[in-house]
């Protein structure tokens, strides 16, 4: 992100922004090497890896036209740490799913497979334990389940995001619940 538009999701001069933005580089110097790495490394290969080995291909990386070039050195960098971001996110969807059918093997595999909580108390029959998948957004994952498993679906959703892959650095999983998703409050599992 440049100081421009910095500036602009902060409420302050561009100048200001770029101050910001230096301080933080020169704070986190590893974030300058890496950012030239990857530019560098895209201009040698043309394309960028994410963490899981997709590839993408940036053909304007050796435009002469230096608007070209500028956002494709962009996109190099942000293909590498979102789309590496999303892979850590897929990976960890999968194991969560997995862990939760083992867990709760009678559990609905979607809403569409659940029965309305209503007709449970109407006939008398067991509301379903575990949880489901209700949406992904970036880096969240909401799921559905009852009150009586809330605290083991958490720690396994939590547990699994944060140990999908091994890093450098440990990830921190921060877990919300609610009624709705408008309504979320921190849960400390």
């Amino acid at each position: 992100m440049g100081a421009k538009s910095l500036g602009e999701q902060m409420g302050v001069e561009e100048k200001d922004a770029a101050c910001y933005i230096e301080s933080f580089k020169a704070r986190y110097k590893g974030i300058n090497t890496f950012l030239k790495q990857t530019v560098k490394k895209c201009l040698k290969d043309g394309y960028v890896q994410t963490l899981m080995g997709r590839r993408r291909y940036l053909a304007g990386i050796t435009s002469p036209n230096p608007h070209v070039k500028a956002h494709a050195e962009r996109q190099a960098v942000n293909t590498t740490v979102q789309g590496s971001a999303a892979d850590i996110v897929k990976l960890a969807t999968v194991n969560i799913q997995k862990r939760l059918r083992n867990t709760y093997p009678a559990a609905p595999l979607s809403h569409k497979h659940a029965h309305p909580a209503h007709n449970h108390r109407r006939t008398g029959m067991p509301r379903l334990r575990g949880a489901y998948f209700i949406l992904q957004l970036h880096d969240e994952l909401i799921y559905e389940t009852t009150e009586q498993d809330l605290i083991q679906v958490a720690q396994i959703v939590k547990r699994e995001m944060e140990t999908a892959v091994k890093l450098y650095v440990k990830l921190k999983v921060k877990v919300k619940v609610g009624p709705s998703w408008g309504n979320l409050q921190d849960l400390d599992v």
